[in-house]
């Protein structure tokens, strides 16, 4: 069966700042997710990324997109402007700071008009500016397709300098309630939830639980190497499952790992309807994308999922 999935977020020119070794400068944003897709979908299936670009990143983008014959590029807007650009500055391992240049502006109905017909859309809050929640209201409307939110960025607000800082948003409850899945990582849980760090992961769980009295009726709340907890409905009851992570040493580059783990999600979830085992090849897709730095394996994911070389 072909499959039609949407991506909607925006691509990012990536300046990363690793916690060992040179800078490197790489696509990111929605090109994880839609690489991703690419090399884990077939030819037949189609990825229609939407998006704003900036003239100056435009061809670049263009040409890496290009190479994929299931990624159609009518969806893209360029726009007389420089494209939002992101310095990724590590501070340890596996921590971070953000520090981005002006976002795109937000997405209208009629550039979301081309996914009418897909089968599913990943909504991937990048800058958190990506689509205008009216937009995304009236597009809701109009589909049948499953929708994806990654919250994301939008979770997070951005002071004078550019530096992001993890805050609630007023309209928080108004973009969860457009999803039918909703994808948050420890921290966008713990900041949509008002839950301190210190605050213990079953409080997650129940956070997770009342997520899913509204549309979504599945949570995903990833917690880095420790995996994902899964809180799901199923014929009218509630699911927990704490699902692991693929074992990586040493951890390279954790950029894009939440792309990684909404596209694995859905090709899985789209193709046999298993939302746990959808999970489970989502945790692996994740850990994979921990082996190399920003975007430059992720042609070589089928290869490196049949690798001896990783644990399980």
């Amino acid at each position: 069966m072909e499959v039609k999935i949407g991506v909607v977020g925006t691509f990012i020119r990536d300046r990363i700042f690793p916690w060992q070794g040179e800078e490197v400068e790489s696509i990111g944003g929605i090109f994880f997710t839609v690489s991703y897709l690419a090399n884990l979908l077939g030819e037949e299936d189609e990825i229609y990324p939407v998006c704003y670009v900036g003239e100056d990143f435009y061809e670049k983008l263009v040409g890496e997109l290009s190479t994929y014959p299931n990624v159609r590029l009518e969806g893209l807007h360029v726009l007389p402007r420089k494209n939002t650009q992101v310095k990724l500055i590590y501070t340890g391992p596996q921590e971070r700071e953000e520090v981005t240049t002006e976002p795109m502006p937000p997405l209208g109905y009629e550039e979301l008009y081309i996914l009418n017909d897909v089968d599913a859309v990943e909504i991937n809050l990048i800058t958190g500016l990506d689509v205008d929640l009216a937009t995304l209201k009236k597009f809701s409307q109009t589909t049948r397709a499953l929708l994806y939110l990654d919250f994301h960025s939008h979770a997070l607000g951005i002071n004078g300098t550019g530096k992001r800082y993890y805050r609630r948003p007023d309209d928080w409850l108004d973009w969860i309630n457009l999803a039918h899945i909703l994808q948050l990582n420890e921290m966008e849980a713990r900041t949509l939830g008002g839950l301190p760090k210190e605050t213990p992961k079953d409080e997650l769980i129940e956070f997770g639980k009342e997520v899913l009295q509204y549309k979504p009726y599945v949570c995903h709340i990833t917690l880095a190497e420790e995996g994902s907890l899964l809180i799901y409905e199923n014929e009218g009851q509630v699911k927990i499952k704490k699902i692991e992570a693929l074992k990586i040493n040493p951890v390279i580059d954790i950029i894009g790992c939440g792309d990684a783990f909404a596209a694995g999600f859905l090709v899985q979830y789209l193709q046999n309807g298993d939302i746990e085992a959808a999970t489970h090849f989502a945790n692996r897709i994740a850990g994979i994308n921990c082996t190399f730095v920003g975007s430059t394996k992720i042609r070589q994911i089928k290869s490196l999922l049949n690798s001896d070389k990783l644990q399980t």
